[in-house]
């Protein structure tokens, strides 16, 4: 473990005190890993038990990605007078700091760098934002605070919960419990005080912080748009306000630096994910996105939104792959010239979270999709507009996709929770699948909000049928019998002899166009599913007597 973790500082622990000097960043992709002391046969070197527990729990091997970068070759970057701020073993990529820009030429002519990228300057480590700073640092300007009173043993939080159909794995004492939840965000404001925490703090459920932007920051006096963020999820205080996760564990990252705006950022947030996953973190929130800068020459175009071209795109893909549910707020760009959703919510395999109104209807504000290779963005929405939040002082509400981001997040490691105690044979993106199905807009989304507003209950449900299916358990009434047969990729249907006769299968895909249909006189038929695609879809048997017995089948 002390190995693990000096991998994790490394290039970290030298960093002196403040300084008023402008440091400049930059980005250096590597060649390769050559010659690494680390093994894929020894991954307890630079992965956590859990986090090998996690991969294995989804039948994810551990890979060259996650390698640490050469630390020779970090070693000298630093011999050359050139601060290493961060790495990315995923990407094979160091970012570097140094108060003499030009010179990076250096660093050019060492055989072992592939290519180097300007990403930003800041003041050499910078100071924490004190708390009369915290409302005008943030960018997105998405607090605005209202006293809420509300009563009942979910306060002023009941609404937005039920909202999503989320009170039933609450009912059932799916809070979170055994679930690592890593947020990512701008700053944790109080988060150390606040009185929603307290049940957290006590049961030792917050189990630690990092910081990378200044590593040598208080984290708890940076800015407070993590501590709203967390309190969707955290916050337990009864007849006042619970969250969509009140037993989860978690950590706190600090990526985000809100007195600038540079790629750089982008690249800590790159570092904080890996760092969250060495450490086995099950879900992570992020309520950041990123699209202009302060420099406009670094800006990034729509026609970028492919989820290839950022490197926080690429790297939250990468996560979910390691068997990470990935949640990131879709932005708050709609009522803008931008209008599009932002980096990392362009990424593969993660749920971008839009925002809604009470009513459900779409916040004005909400980010739209598709994705400049045109999947949909955002997959899903909760509630952006007027949610519920907590601070020192007590409920209030605020405006914005960061805050229904983490109200899906929470409700995710809800699901996750369920899905190990009660299934086995389920994938990360099986469950991503199972919520996306389960909103209100499935078979029509929309540009802003995706599939829609998700609902827990029926997601549960669908989890439930794809685990009869797989384990061939009958989800037909008697006398008729269907299971999937995912090997042979075969729907396999059985009729007894009450029923035996002319009967009738239709398979129906959720916009309710038919897949194909067939009439058998056997008491079995076997269909070739092979060409469907993964998804949902209704089976529909008309017996001899003009029964119809229809059921969902879920297809992997």
């Amino acid at each position: 473990m002390k190995q693990l973790i000096f991998i994790l500082l490394f290039g970290l622990s030298s960093i002196g005190s403040s300084f008023s000097a402008i440091e400049y960043y930059f980005y250096v992709q590597l060649t390769d890993k050559n010659e690494t002391p680390f093994s894929l046969d020894n991954p307890f070197e630079f992965l956590s038990q859990r986090a090998i527990d996690r991969r294995a729990f989804f039948g994810i091997a551990v890979d060259s990605t996650d390698i640490p970068v050469n630390q020779t070759y970090a070693q000298e970057i630093v011999t050359n007078g050139f601060r290493v701020h961060n790495t990315t073993k995923w990407l094979n990529g160091i970012t570097v700091a140094t108060q003499d820009s030009i010179s990076i030429e250096i660093l050019k002519n060492l055989s072992f760098v592939a290519k180097i990228e300007y990403t930003g300057k800041a003041p050499e480590l910078v100071s924490a934002v004190r708390a009369e700073e915290v409302c005008e640092k943030t960018k997105t300007n998405e607090i605005i605070e209202t006293e809420l009173r509300t009563s009942g043993l979910y306060g002023a939080a009941a609404d937005q919960i039920n909202q999503i159909g989320g009170m039933l794995l609450h009912d059932e004492a799916n809070r979170g419990e055994g679930i690592y939840i890593g947020v990512l965000d701008a700053g944790f404001f109080n988060a150390d005080i606040m009185p929603a925490f307290e049940l957290m703090r006590s049961e030792n459920r917050l189990l630690g912080t990092r910081d990378f932007v200044n590593p040598h920051s208080n984290i708890f006096q940076e800015n407070s748009h993590g501590s709203n963020v967390l309190s969707t999820m955290a916050s337990y205080i009864e007849n006042v306000y619970i969250g969509t996760a009140p037993m989860a564990s978690y950590w706190l990252v600090r990526t985000e630096n809100t007195s600038l705006e540079y790629p750089m950022e982008m690249d800590f947030w790159v570092s904080g994910i890996e760092f969250l996953d060495s450490l086995g973190i099950d879900v992570t929130n992020t309520s950041l996105g990123y699209r202009t800068f302060d420099n406009p020459a670094l800006n990034f175009t729509q026609t970028q939104l492919d989820g290839r071209t950022a490197r926080m795109s690429i790297a939250a893909e990468m996560a979910s792959q390691k068997g990470i549910i990935v949640v990131n707020s879709a932005g708050n760009d709609g009522d803008k010239a931008w209008r599009m959703v932002g980096f990392p919510a362009d990424a593969s395999g993660i749920i971008t979270v839009g925002g809604v109104t009470a009513s459900g209807t779409a916040s004005t504000f909400s980010s739209f999709g598709p994705t400049a290779d045109g999947r949909i963005k955002p997959e899903i929405a909760a509630r952006a507009t007027a949610t519920a939040l907590m601070n020192n002082a007590g409920a209030f509400s605020g405006n914005g996709t960061s805050f229904s981001s983490p109200i899906i997040a929470g409700m995710m490691a809800c699901f996750l929770q369920y899905a190990k105690n009660h299934h086995s044979n389920f994938s990360v993106d099986d469950l991503l699948q199972f919520v996306f199905r389960s909103a209100n807009n499935f078979e029509l989304p929309t540009d802003q909000l995706g599939y829609g507003i998700p609902n827990f209950e029926k997601a549960v449900e669908f989890l439930q049928v794809s685990s009869d299916i797989s384990t061939g358990k009958s989800t037909y009434p008697h006398p008729i019998v269907i299971f999937v047969d995912y090997a042979s990729q075969l729907l396999h249907i059985n009729v007894n002899k009450q029923v035996y006769g002319e009967n009738y299968v239709q398979v129906f895909n959720l916009k309710g166009e038919t897949e194909f249909s067939q009439r058998f006189t056997t008491e079995s038929i076997s269909l070739n599913i092979s060409h469907l695609n993964s998804g949902v879809y209704a089976v529909r048997i008309i017996s001899p007597e003009g029964i119809a017995t229809v059921e969902k089948i879920v297809l992997r």
